[in-house]
């Protein structure tokens, strides 16, 4: 299928799908808007992620791409909506959209446009939209919000508080008085320093970081 083809079906395809998901969303609220306001509002939305997908040619709608294009329409629209905003206000400022490292790939990606780390040897990736291409990391993250469609991010969050929580207390306690008597250098827990594992993210952060659940598993993929 020609690229052209592929990108006119993928836009096609999401604004078709943000019109019902703005109708049935509206009706499900009992339709505190006007339908064809909500029907608007919602192609509106997905025209534009549908158009960026689109011209990047995202989705290989020759193949397994079709699928990847139904999750993050349906179970995984939160992330999908979430990346679409998020990674596209965060990765403007540091990359461009890149075709080469988005074509068929199932997401969106930005190439970084200096020779600093992020994007470089640091990649991110929110929902489908990403910075720095398909690093084995960032592909496992796409592949974890589609498993887990809308609990993805309220995980990632709940994980997040749990992590920060035991990391609190923990340095303000036994930690902190291990390191006093030279038991440990630091008072807090951090993530491992071998090459294989090793965080992006170093030091009190870097533990909570690391030990995401999310994180976690994709380091360790």
């Amino acid at each position: 299928m020609p690229d052209w083809v592929k990108g006119l079906l993928t836009c096609i395809i999401t604004t078709s799908h943000g019109i019902l998901t703005g109708y049935l969303l509206n009706l499900a609220a009992n339709q505190p808007l006007d339908d064809l306001v909500a029907m608007g509002i919602g192609g509106g939305i997905l025209f534009l992620y549908g158009l960026e997908a689109g011209l990047l040619v995202s989705y290989d709608l020759s193949g397994i791409g079709w699928l990847q294009l139904l999750i993050d329409m349906t179970w995984s629209l939160p992330n999908t909506l979430w990346g679409f905003v998020i990674g596209n206000l965060i990765f403007i400022w540091v990359g461009n959209p890149s075709r080469e490292l988005s074509r068929n790939r199932g997401f969106i990606a930005f190439s970084p446009r200096g020779s600093g780390s992020f994007g470089n040897s640091v990649l991110q990736t929110h929902g489908t939209v990403n910075l720095g291409g398909k690093g084995q990391h960032e592909l496992v993250h796409v592949l974890q919000a589609r498993i887990f469609g809308p609990l993805f991010l309220p995980i990632y969050l709940v994980n997040y508080v749990i992590n920060s929580v035991v990391q609190l207390l923990w340095t303000g306690t036994l930690g902190w008085v291990l390191c006093l008597i030279k038991i440990r250098d630091t008072a807090y827990f951090r993530p491992p320093d071998d090459a294989k594992n090793k965080s992006v993210v170093p030091g009190f952060i870097g533990w909570i970081y690391y030990y995401t659940i999310f994180e976690y598993w994709g380091y360790n993929s």
